[in-house]
């Protein structure tokens, strides 16, 4: 009995050793993991937890920061720049991931965490750390590279809809939507068609009152870069609307903008003057209190752009 006692005694002591050495190994390696400076929200800290996420910028041996843009096709690419300090003074890198309109929330989080993962190995090599990390490919690759059949087209529609009633009133209304883009480095593309019809009807009594409006429209958007600061393109937009008293309207804008920053820099920083001039002509269905039934008008705007994401927070100044 005594002996058993012993070796219990013993098993014990052994087993405190080793979780000592262990949560000393663990502070070691917390100690020397690599300092960031970043927005984080739980599922990142969890996600990520080969880095130490520092509250005091100074203290940083990496800060991150992260700005996000709808793309084309709906869904939203999310960017993040990495900026060393420190040791790691002069290092700078910039990583995106693109999302689609229809993935989930966890897809679009989980991505978001692998392309900073991916992000952050440059940095952690560095750290003792590195030694621990396992990187793995988890899809086998083509041996042909394969290319958008669609080249970069992308094409959405909506339709939708709704019966209402009562006994003394009902409302209908169908609207419809078809939008072509293609958005590229030299090129921004963009048509949209839609076409709304409503019509409502009043039971007074004596009296029946039924009010109808019809809408559609066409629009276009055309930008081509010309350089790294200066883009021109023009938009283009005809319809009718009896709503708006519009049997129909046409309207014209060429204009030309200028960024002070590069335009690879726009989802941090931009500083922009948009100049454009242009026509519009409007052929009315009814007279309006102007007398008109048409008009000629023209016009030109200057609109100036101002916004920019740091590290210590965010200003934008638009009209």
């Amino acid at each position: 009995m005594k002996n058993q006692l012993t070796f219990l005694l013993l098993l014990l002591c052994s087993f405190s050793l080793i979780a000592q050495e262990a949560d000393e190994t663990a502070d070691t390696l917390r100690k020397d993991a690599l300092r960031v400076y970043m927005d984080a929200d739980d599922f990142i800290k969890r996600e990520i937890p080969f880095i130490n996420y520092v509250r005091d910028l100074k203290e940083a041996q990496v800060y991150i920061i992260s700005t996000s843009e709808q793309t084309g096709s709906g869904g939203r690419e999310y960017y993040f720049f990495l900026v060393g300090q420190n040791e790691y003074e002069g290092m700078r890198d910039t990583v995106s991931c693109t999302t689609l309109p229809d993935d989930t929330y966890e897809q679009r989080r989980q991505m978001r965490v692998n392309t900073l993962k991916i992000a952050l190995m440059r940095y952690v090599v560095k750290t003792p750390l590195a030694k621990h990390i396992d990187i793995s490919f988890m899809q086998p690759l083509k041996e042909e590279v394969s290319t958008d059949k669609w080249d970069n087209w992308v094409f959405r529609t909506r339709i939708s809809g709704y019966l209402n009633g009562q006994k003394s009133v009902k409302y209908n209304n169908i609207y419809g939507s078809f939008t072509v883009s293609r958005v590229t480095e030299a090129w921004k593309l963009m048509f949209d068609f839609y076409y709304s019809y409503g019509k409502d009807v009043y039971d007074l009594g004596e009296e029946i009152v039924t009010s109808e409006n019809k809408s559609k429209s066409f629009e276009g958007l055309v930008v081509k870069s010309i350089s790294d600061h200066w883009s021109v393109g023009g938009s283009f937009d005809m319809g009718s609307s009896s709503y708006s008293n519009y049997q129909f309207r046409f309207e014209l804008t060429p204009g030309i903008e200028f960024n002070i920053f590069p335009y690879s820099e726009s989802t941090r920083r931009q500083f922009s003057f948009l100049y454009s001039a242009g026509f519009r002509y409007n052929n009315y269905e009814e007279i309006t209190i102007y007398e008109k039934t048409e008009e000629n008008l023209w016009m030109h705007s200057l609109i100036g752009t101002y916004s920019i994401i740091q590290k210590w927070g965010s200003v934008s100044i638009s009209p």
